[in-house]
């Protein structure tokens, strides 16, 4: 069995790119297993703005260029449970003050992010609204956090199975993998492959690449699984990031620099760049499919992604930017998905809009069985009257005529 080590991709984390993964050496045979040693000093990136200062920027570059204030119109993400499989969450930011559920640690170091990267990832996904201008996607989301990595890189990448097998068992209903790995582990496989089989829709980060090398490290995972939303970075020009890569199959892509989000310290962080914020934007919108649409398939959410995604904007940009709004309430959505991966097109249960012709003959038809009818009734009370007076003219008297006074007065 070869074992695979996965990083944790995030520019702010050690190296401005995720570095090239290296592969671990199996364990010794029957070699118990011990648990990791808690941190000595666990002291993730603090934030570097605050609560006042992120209201006077105002909404986040990202927030805006989405539109996500007409999504939450419609829906928020209430009722939908999303598992981050990261470094842990710390919810001392008042926009995850709630938003956290118990989650699970399968590194034995506690539950507390010593990274960053989770809480950032977190945020992303489900800050609720109106502490500041910027919210998650899915701000009426739950989050729970699953930690697998207490280092930045060369983490066992069964860790990660482990995690994603713990999302399974409470009732994640999506998985956020924002972590590399350049192996295709057997344990991840099967991980993966059971989430998306639970009906579980995951999610993950195509990866990170450091273009000054030159070389392409070629397929990453989880993201290149089968039936997997892979997702690519853009910048705030609209462009696919160089760092992105470009080598994994990506569905869609979504904001992946200078994305305002949740620390673990209470403040708000300015995560730089990788496809590791990218993902939680992904992850956001099947939170919203899923509380707007909530009996469809992981093939069938990631179907609706890919079907209503702007456009190929080049190598690594698979079906094009994320549309929250058009994802949330398209009526017939053809998504183009890889083969064996996409569902049935979807119809959204809604009245037809009536056809004007049929509405005007309706009308006509209406109005002559009403004029019928009062010409009935009208009948029935005249026709009598007529045969009494031998059918002579009746007398009508005006409102204003004085009653008939007695002869010879």
């Amino acid at each position: 069995m070869r074992w695979t080590a996965v990083a944790v991709v995030a520019g702010c984390l050690a190296p401005l790119y995720a570095a090239p993964v290296a592969h671990a050496a199996p364990p010794a045979a029957k070699a118990p297993r011990t648990a990791a040693k808690a941190p000595q000093n666990c002291q993730p990136p603090a934030g570097v703005m605050s609560e006042k200062q992120l209201v006077q920027n105002g909404q986040p570059w990202a927030q805006q260029f989405l539109n996500f204030g007409a999504a939450h119109e419609r829906v928020t993400g209430r009722g939908v449970k999303v598992a981050v499989v990261d470094s842990g969450v710390t919810p001392a930011n008042k926009q995850l003050a709630g938003q956290v559920l118990k989650g699970a640690d399968v590194t034995g170091t506690g539950a507390a992010d010593c990274l960053g990267h989770g809480t950032w990832v977190a945020g992303i996904i489900a800050a609720k609204q109106g502490v500041t201008p910027f919210a998650g996607v899915a701000p009426d989301a739950k989050i729970i956090p699953i930690k697998f990595a207490a280092q930045a890189q060369n983490v066992d990448s069964g860790l990660a199975a482990k995690g994603i097998d713990a999302a399974v068992r409470l009732g994640a209903d999506i998985i956020n993998v924002s972590t590399q790995s350049l192996g295709d582990d057997p344990r991840l496989r099967k991980s993966v492959e059971n989430a998306l089989a639970r009906g579980i829709v995951v999610v993950a980060a195509a990866g990170n690449i450091d273009p000054k090398n030159g070389k392409m490290p070629g397929l990453m995972y989880p993201s290149a699984y089968p039936g997997v939303i892979s997702v690519g970075a853009v910048d705030q020009n609209r462009q696919v990031s160089a760092f992105s890569n470009p080598s994994t199959p990506v569905s869609v892509i979504a904001p992946g620099k200078d994305i305002v989000t949740t620390a673990p310290d209470g403040n708000y962080a300015v995560a730089e760049q990788g496809t590791s914020f990218a993902a939680p934007f992904v992850s956001g919108l099947a939170a919203l499919i899923e509380e707007a649409h909530p009996n469809l398939t992981p093939a069938q959410v990631r179907q609706r992604i890919e079907g209503t995604a702007e456009g190929n904007k080049g190598a690594g940009s698979g079906h094009g930017m994320i549309n929250p709004v058009e994802a949330i309430t398209a009526v017939n959505v053809q998504g183009p998905g890889q083969q064996g991966a996409a569902g049935p097109p979807v119809r959204i249960a809604m009245a037809d809009r009536p056809d004007p012709t049929t509405r005007k003959v309706a009308l006509g038809i209406a109005g002559g069985a009403l004029g019928a009818a009062v010409l009935v009734a009208a009948g029935g009370l005249l026709i009598p009257a007529g045969r009494r007076r031998g059918w002579r003219p009746g007398y009508v008297r005006s409102t204003g005529d004085a009653p008939d006074e007695p002869s010879g007065a």
